[in-house]
């Protein structure tokens, strides 16, 4: 494929990072890092939440003495189940089949 002139133009606009500052440079480095930090800290803390609710709703299932109880037990469970696989990217997230 042939690029067009004004794709020429672009890309050569965004592979000059020498005509930033110093002061630029960090801004958008130290941004990237604090976003890469806080998705980590906010996957694992997702991921264990939803350990938490699959572990609960197991537990209940087998604590439950009633139909009812039984599905709201397995409801949970696979509540946490979905919430942990949705997480760690196995299954898309809910605001995707909307």
């Amino acid at each position: 494929m042939v690029p067009s002139p004004s794709d020429a133009d672009d890309s050569a606009a965004e592979s000059a990072p020498a005509q930033r500052s110093d002061a630029e440079l960090y801004r958008i480095v130290r941004l990237a890092t604090e976003d890469a930090i806080l998705g980590a800290i906010g996957t694992v803390l997702l991921s264990g939440v939803g350990v938490v609710l699959f572990l609960v709703g197991v537990s209940a299932f087998f604590g439950a003495d009633g139909f009812g109880a039984m599905g709201l037990s397995v409801a949970i469970a696979l509540g946490g189940l979905y919430l942990t696989a949705a997480t760690l990217g196995v299954i898309p997230p809910a605001r995707d089949w909307l």
